[in-house]
């Protein structure tokens, strides 16, 4: 292997075949865009159907079409070659599964090969096969978005645990930072004044946990302490979450606005903020964007979550899948308004001190110096 040969002026190359728009796709760009403005060259190689090739394209990002197509497409493995050889690529980062596939293949044929890294971004069982294996043994680290992942993907695969390191996402602490919700916003929702707002900031999928959270507010509702929900985000679970709002008799209570580019503005509206979710995840961006505005957070205990949300200091976390103990710890802030001050707060601290941008971007320096002076 070839390293860097120094640590500024990487040509950094990532490869994404997801065809949506979530947090993997949203920490691949911001990451991209970080490094760049330090200095480092980055190229984005994705599938030209998804959002995420033409949102980096307007962040002035280096990106080239690549339908990937399936792990034995043979133009997907041999234009990511080509594109490898032509713009010398020093970092290769792969994401989904199925760029992984291709370009590790890819990388393995090269005679002159770039660092390879994998990123893990969710704590989704992997099958401890021997594909399998060989795909995440041949990557020089594997970066993972939680400890949790990383501890899975050395019990799972046998990655050896220096191989495996937890980077979790940053966040802008500029544009997620603390602010008044906008009155005009606030009112346009339509609950009554004085309605305590709780959101929730997700990919409409089945294990992000919508339908629990829907019971929780109608168990809030039937105990008389009514509240407003806004659900913001998009997905293939929508039409699932709207006949569960119009089952539980909700639709006075429930906004549903989609997805939402300004994202600091509507969590500025939410009086708590949720996710309840019960798989898969890693740590989760909204949960980060949520504490960096300084919002009282109630999560459930699931992937990488309890890292950040840590019971009693900076939110609640409760089991997975308990829509009780969801009302529960909603009621607990809505009745103990100083407390949840004080988890916004300490969520905050916690955020401007290991969950920055520019902390994500040191770390990743920091990487591939090491990787350069060690290979």
């Amino acid at each position: 292997m070839t390293p860097p040969a120094r640590l500024h002026g990487l040509t950094i190359l990532h490869t994404e075949s997801s065809l949506g728009w979530g947090g993997q796709e949203h920490r691949i760009l911001e990451e991209a865009r970080v490094l760049q403005g330090r200095g480092h060259r980055l190229l984005i190689a994705a599938d030209p159907r998804g959002e995420l090739g033409r949102r980096a394209a307007a962040a002035g990002l280096g990106v080239f079409p690549l339908p990937f197509g399936g792990r034995h497409n043979p133009a997907a493995f041999l234009g990511l070659r080509r594109l490898v050889k032509a713009e010398r690529v020093d970092i290769l980062n792969t994401h989904s599964s199925l760029d992984s596939w291709v370009g590790t293949l890819a990388w393995a044929t090269l005679r002159r090969r770039p660092v390879l890294l994998r990123t893990r971004h969710l704590s989704t069982p992997v099958h401890p096969n021997y594909p399998t294996r060989w795909l995440y043994h041949r990557p020089a680290r594997i970066l993972t978005t939680s400890r949790e992942i990383a501890r899975l993907l050395q019990e799972r695969l046998g990655v050896p645990p220096e191989r495996l390191l937890p980077v979790p996402t940053g966040v802008s602490l500029t544009d997620f930072a603390p602010r008044p919700p906008d009155p005009a916003r606030r009112a346009g929702l339509g609950f009554p004044p004085g309605t305590f707002v709780i959101g929730t900031v997700a990919v409409l999928r089945s294990w992000k946990g919508h339908l629990d959270l829907l019971e929780a507010v109608s168990r809030l509702v039937a105990a008389g302490r009514p509240a407003g929900l806004l659900i913001v985000g998009e997905g293939p679970y929508r039409p699932v979450i709207e006949a569960k709002i119009r089952e539980l008799g909700l639709a006075a209570w429930v906004r549903l606005v989609g997805h939402q580019e300004d994202v600091p503005a509507c969590l500025a509206l939410m009086d708590a903020v949720v996710l309840a979710s019960y798989a898969h995840e890693g740590v989760p961006q909204a949960l980060l964007q949520a504490l960096a505005m300084a919002r009282p957070v109630v999560a459930t205990r699931a992937g990488g979550i309890p890292e950040v949300i840590r019971g009693g200091q900076t939110g609640l976390l409760v089991p997975p899948r308990d829509p009780q103990a969801l009302a529960q710890a909603l009621i607990r802030l809505m009745e103990a308004p100083e407390e949840a001050q004080a988890f916004g707060r300490r969520g905050r601290e916690l955020v401007a001190a290991h969950h920055s941008l520019e902390r994500m971007a040191d770390r990743l320096e920091e990487i591939y110096r090491e990787l350069g002076e060690g290979e």
